[in-house]
């Protein structure tokens, strides 16, 4: 294995994501496996991933998401939650994609930003107006099942304007959680 940027940053993104989606969960070297377990490190490595849609990507991201958790639960993981594998696979993203080298992409445009207590208080907390706010404080990432949390994604993506990055809804998430 040649160590390169790419190497680089996608330890850093496995770093970030594990200790992101970790919270008392499993440890970083058994979330590391179950996320390099899929093929997501291949599809941010290939040019021609970065250019999709939200439906294919979704296509992915689904496939990414519960491959996740079987194979943590394949290692005993108890309390194995599409959310928590749609953290991790956020987390990933952001790092190697998002923020990275990549950030004009439709790849980065599309790709769900992390989604935890901090960006959906934030969100609650807003002058944004919609239906389902109300929902957005009491809602707990590391429950969410599938349809949930594609549900919840569906929200969000209606509170934006139309052709926005899904990545600009992080303007709600801070770095502390007040």
């Amino acid at each position: 294995m040649t160590y390169d940027l790419f190497e680089h940053r996608h330890r850093f993104a496995i770093w970030a994501a594990a200790r992101a989606a970790q919270r008392g969960f499993a440890s970083v070297a058994v979330l590391r496996g179950a996320l390099e377990a899929t093929d997501i490190v291949q599809f941010a490595r290939d040019p021609e991933s970065l250019v999709t849609d939200q439906t294919a990507f979704e296509a992915h991201h689904r496939v990414w998401c519960r491959d996740v958790i079987r194979r943590l639960k394949q290692k005993g993981i108890a309390n194995v939650t599409f959310g928590r594998a749609a953290k991790l696979v956020a987390i990933y993203l952001k790092a190697m994609i998002v923020i990275g080298p990549h950030e004009a992409t439709s790849l980065a445009s599309v790709a769900h930003p992390p989604i935890d207590r901090i960006l959906l208080r934030g969100l609650a907390a807003s002058a944004i107006d919609y239906p389902q706010k109300a929902k957005w404080r009491g809602a707990t990432w590391t429950t969410l099942d599938e349809k949930t949390y594609y549900d919840l994604v569906a929200d969000l993506r209606n509170i934006l304007a139309k052709g926005e990055p899904f990545w600009r809804l992080e303007q709600y998430w801070t770095v502390e959680d007040d």
